[in-house]
């Protein structure tokens, strides 16, 4: 298992919470954990060169930027799954794509733009990739999303090892907002992955030949985090060489009702789990709609955790959909020149 020096461990735990949106982040992260900025920022350099932090921008509330979007599986053909894989990767809305050991084998996120079908999207892949069949998983409750690995002691007695980043709790659907140009370039400006340097919304700016100034960028970026646009703007780590090398996406039948509450007390205060939905079922195809992403750092691990929820919530109709390979993952683009020119080209 990756091990961590202390001072690794301090910033990892810091920056996968939140990253405030100032001149100078680093600078703050360091002053509050006690180290010097230049320190904090080699820190992150070789954290990243490592291969431990895949990138630090903002993470997204796409409902609220007006895309649709929707967890997509295919049945693809064992001799086709290169080339589907190939195809659904070159959409510019897709962010994750996994080979999953079930009959529905490919499965990917899929976002398209307000005013866009996300069904026609998906029907147009479909053809592509040759699909036998597909499903559109789409998200009707969010019941928790994002997850602090424990990276090893962080010197703190506050506990914060079991505590969730990102969204936790029941989270209705919010409406789509009208974004100015100036908000729209903002969100663009902050989907970047920041520069280790000591102005870094400075130099992403410049570099982006952006008409925005530093202070409106700020500005705007904590606006959007207020009115929860921006989810947070935080690191993602590479979980494999954090020493999470395992990860399933399982699936519940519950055999009967089972309540918001219920479902977080089971499965909600589980570390482990970082994506926790609720999802539309088909009659006879799917009929498993609580999703659930757990990370693992061994298949033992992975197994205790997973026999800990059944007998927990009663639950034995369940799957798990291990991931065999990973062919994407990375974030969408919003508001990118690329959704257009893939529609023109298959549309």
């Amino acid at each position: 298992m990756q091990t961590f020096t202390d001072i690794e461990s301090r910033v990892l735990h810091r920056i996968q919470r939140d990253i405030p949106i100032t001149e100078d982040p680093f600078r703050d992260i360091a002053e509050e954990i006690g180290i010097e900025e230049p320190l904090m920022r080699r820190t992150l350099k070789n954290l990243k060169d490592g291969g431990i932090i895949r990138d630090i921008s903002a993470i997204l509330n796409i409902g609220r930027l007006g895309y649709d979007s929707s967890l997509v599986a295919f049945k693809v053909a064992a001799d086709n799954v290169s080339r589907a894989a190939e195809i659904i990767s070159s959409h510019p809305g897709v962010s994750h794509n996994y080979l999953r050991k079930h009959c529905f084998n490919i499965w990917f996120t899929l976002a398209v733009p307000g005013g866009e079908s996300l069904a026609r999207n998906a029907e147009i892949l479909k053809n592509l990739c040759g699909a036998e069949d597909m499903l559109i998983l789409r998200n009707r409750k969010l019941l928790k999303i994002g997850v602090v690995l424990d990276v090893g002691a962080t010197g703190e007695d506050d506990s914060t090892d079991s505590v969730p980043a990102g969204v936790t709790g029941t989270v209705d659907h919010a409406p789509e907002e009208e974004l100015s140009p100036e908000e729209k370039e903002a969100v663009r400006i902050l989907q970047h992955d920041i520069p280790l340097t000591p102005l870094p919304f400075r130099d992403i700016l410049e570099n982006e030949k952006s008409a925005l100034t530093e202070k409106t960028l700020v500005d705007i970026g904590n606006g959007l985090k207020r009115r929860g646009i921006i989810r947070r703007y935080s690191a993602v780590l590479r979980h494999r060489t954090t020493g999470y090398g395992i990860n399933a996406m399982t699936a519940w039948k519950p055999d009967r009702p089972i309540t918001d509450e219920t479902i977080m007390e089971v499965f909600g205060s589980v570390q482990h789990i970082s994506h926790l939905y609720l999802r539309d079922t088909y009659p006879g195809k799917w009929e498993h709609p609580l999703f659930a992403m757990i990370h693992a750092r061994t298949e033992e691990e992975l197994d205790e955790i997973i026999s800990g929820l059944k007998e927990k919530s009663g639950i034995t109709d369940y799957l798990v959909l291990h991931s065999l390979k990973e062919f994407k993952k990375e974030r969408v683009r919003y508001f990118s020149h690329r959704f257009k020119e893939w529609k023109e080209q298959h549309d």
